[in-house]
């Protein structure tokens, strides 16, 4: 079983090594450097460029030739060992799986991946399907996000943020019961109990109940009743697959062991609470790391809106609220203010400003992503 879940494992990763190489999350700078970087006078695309040059690279490398393309080097062991060295530094989470693959078959798909990037070039280069106008705008759109995207990366960067042991120590404190993965364990109170819709049945049951330490299953056994006992396990704030008002009050129990009586709604709930069990969670030291990356990034981000909000006022930039204010408040404050024909016409003006706006643009503002 064992080996049969390795072998599955090695397989994916390999899968996922050789699919890396098509995608652009591989190497983000890289990547755009060797697909869309450079440009030329004349007006050659990048992918014609991609093309010649790659193709002068191999015949000036001078390592063993790995891979052919109309009897022609096409990939190189040089070529080999730079792109598994990019993909490693880029995916650095494929460095804990390289133990479980096979080198040869690793560098084996790494060139089928590096194969079928270089003839999807070719193909786009042979056909021209580069130099089209629809290529030519969605490549101007990848390389704005691109840009934007490292733009904002490199904003970030400048930012300088420390997490200390202790401040590490207050956020674990504060937010272990809310972080799924610090909470090992909500604990609660161990409960059993038993509905009657009569009250003097379950005064009746609870005595003898008592006199046997509150072994609930034992008399209800005995009274022919055990299909109605009720184990609760652990109960607590956030326990499911029960009435919330009869949960609510087993939560605040106080005293364990206990017998209670609650009367909820129309029924008569006899609770042996048995003991309470503390919540449990993650060693501090076990997520230490974890919650320092958590922290920074929070910081960071805090940093970023601060310093945004800061370079608004350092480049005097404004935003003009009154054309995203509802068009009554607009009118109403200039009436508020004077003449109320003049609240006409500013609440005229607005509604033409409107009119004159693509559909596109009237619709929600869009946000800023860093995702």
């Amino acid at each position: 079983m064992i080996v049969r879940r390795t072998v599955k494992e090695n397989g994916m990763a390999l899968l996922m090594a050789s699919a890396l190489l098509l995608l652009p999350s591989c190497g983000l700078i890289d990547w755009v450097k060797d697909k869309f970087g450079g440009g030329s006078a004349d007006g050659e695309t990048t992918e014609t460029m991609n093309v010649m040059a790659g193709v002068e690279a191999v015949a000036a490398d001078g390592s063993p030739v790995l891979a052919t393309i109309s009897g022609k080097p096409l990939i190189t062991k040089n070529m080999l060992d730079a792109e598994k060295k990019k993909l490693l530094e880029s995916n650095p989470q494929l460095q804990a799986m390289m133990a479980l693959m096979d080198e040869k078959q690793l560098d084996r798909n790494l060139i089928d991946g590096m194969t079928s990037r270089e003839i999807i070039r070719k193909y786009v280069f042979d056909n021209k399907l580069d130099v089209s106008d629809k290529y030519k705008k969605d490549l101007d759109m990848v390389m704005a996000q691109v840009r934007d995207a490292l733009n904002t990366r490199y904003f970030m960067d400048t930012f300088t943020v420390t997490v200390g042991d202790a401040e590490i120590k207050k956020f674990y404190e504060e937010n272990k019961d809310a972080i799924p993965n610090l909470l090992l364990s909500r604990g609660g109170i161990e409960s059993v109990a038993i509905p009657f819709t009569s009250e003097p049945a379950a005064k009746d049951f609870a005595t003898k109940a008592r006199a046997v330490k509150n072994d609930i299953n034992r008399v209800a056994k005995e009274a022919g009743l055990a299909d109605k006992v009720k184990d609760f396990k652990l109960v607590n704030e956030q326990s499911l697959g029960m009435d919330e008002e009869l949960r609510d009050k087993i939560v605040l129990i106080k005293t364990v062991p206990s017998l209670q009586t609650f009367k909820i709604g129309k029924e008569y709930w006899i609770v042996a609470a048995n003991k309470k069990e503390d919540p449990s969670y993650r060693a501090l030291d076990q997520v230490k790391d974890e919650l320092r990356q958590l922290i920074e990034k929070e910081k960071s981000m805090k940093r970023f809106e601060e310093e945004v909000a800061r370079l608004k006022g350092e480049y005097g930039v404004e935003v003009n609220e009154t054309f995203f204010a509802d068009k009554t408040d607009n009118a109403k404050a200039v009436q508020a203010a004077g003449d109320p024909g003049d609240a006409n016409e500013f609440a005229k003006s607005i509604a033409t400003a409107d009119s004159d706006q693509p559909e596109e643009a009237t619709k929600n503002k869009p946000t800023m992503s860093l995702a």
